[in-house]
């Protein structure tokens, strides 16, 4: 095990190509597919604003890792730029979850208030990103980049998986739960990307979040799957 630092990068040859971090490819594809998978299932269950932006989350999840794989396999021909779709990505797909969980406020001006809140932090973390790869050599350690979508991401999700989720739980309906498991599942991701804990070379902080994010995500999904259904019973 290694913690605090990576370990090199696994190399190997196909086609001609110099090709690297395979494990971490393939994980990618496979959130990938589970990211599209569930954005088509999601789009089957309804037209309201909190399925419509589940649905454009899920798809974009999936982007973000076919690039991201992408960015790992090809990573000695793109180098830094090949990561930049992915970073952004990251930052954008939370505003969706942001968007999904706030429909079910009441209050109209609270609501369109805290989704103006919401935009702008997205702007904010947007323009930050670009700071950042403009003005650090991110050759060193491109990790710095990695900084803003993850504190974004673990503000917003915590915010909306979490907290809202338990507010619902307890004046809507208790599926709501769902949510709260699945921000707490994915969280030990950010803390094995953060504090670089990597089991083994073919086992890796990327791995490891691979991992909790694909249980995550079917968490994800069961729960935009059984709170559609409540909708529909009020409908």
């Amino acid at each position: 095990m290694l913690i605090g630092a990576d370990y090199d990068k696994i190399e190997f040859q196909l086609l001609g190509l110099e090709l690297l971090e395979p494990t971490a490819f393939v994980g990618d594809m496979i959130m990938a597919f589970f990211g599209f998978l569930f954005a088509y299932k999601v789009s089957k269950l309804g037209q309201t604003v909190f399925i419509k932006n589940w649905k454009i989350f899920f798809f974009l999840f999936g982007l973000l890792f076919l690039f991201g794989g992408f960015g790992h396999l090809m990573y000695n021909y793109w180098a830094i730029p090949g990561k930049y779709a992915g970073w952004f990505l990251g930052i954008v797909i939370v505003f969706y979850v942001e968007a999904a969980m706030l429909s079910f406020i009441k209050s109209d001006k609270l609501r369109n208030a805290l989704l103006i809140a919401c935009k702008i932090k997205l702007l904010l973390a947007l323009i930050g990103e670009v700071l950042i790869i403009s003005l650090i050599d991110l050759s060193v350690d491109f990790s710095v980049a990695m900084q803003i979508p993850t504190v974004n991401s673990t503000f917003g999700l915590t915010s909306a998986l979490v907290i809202l989720s338990y507010y619902y739980s307890r004046i809507l309906t208790p599926v709501f739960k769902f949510f709260i498991l699945s921000g707490l599942v994915m969280l030990p991701a950010v803390f094995f990307r953060a504090m670089k804990i990597n089991p083994a070379p073919w086992f890796d902080k990327n791995d490891v979040s691979h991992l909790v994010l694909f249980f995550g995500l079917i968490l994800y999904y069961t729960g935009v799957k059984r709170v559609a259904a409540y909708q529909k019973k009020l409908s």
